[in-house]
């Protein structure tokens, strides 16, 4: 259920910043989303099982063991939803606080989902 609520904060920024407009503003902060990640991952504070889920679903993503890309839909969905629930239970499993620090941190303001 985090997952769609996730989607749909992202889909409501990218209509109220005017579709292509919003994402591209969405891929302009795409690198400091890679930095929050890549800072989270390296803090101790964060529970290693939420690590472990996170990057177990990034393998997954890239492994050639998942549904072949050319079955229509499906190929491409499940690693996006894998991905989408990890990351939901990711950031549900990080203190809010070790979070608010880590997202200061990479420049992420509250304007972004």
């Amino acid at each position: 259920m985090n997952h769609f609520r996730n989607v749909w904060r992202v889909a409501q920024f990218v209509r109220r910043e005017g579709g292509i407009k919003g994402t591209a503003k969405l891929a302009q902060a795409a690198p400091k989303y890679l930095a929050l990640y890549r800072k989270l991952l390296a803090d101790p504070r964060v529970p290693k099982n939420a690590k472990a889920a996170l990057l177990g679903a990034a393998g997954f993503a890239v492994s050639p063991l998942n549904i072949p890309a050319f079955i229509p839909v499906i190929g491409a969905l499940d690693d996006l939803a894998i991905l989408g629930l990890a990351h939901g239970y990711f950031m549900k499993q990080i203190p809010a606080d070790v979070l608010a620090e880590h997202r200061a941190a990479a420049g992420i303001g509250d304007d972004l989902p």
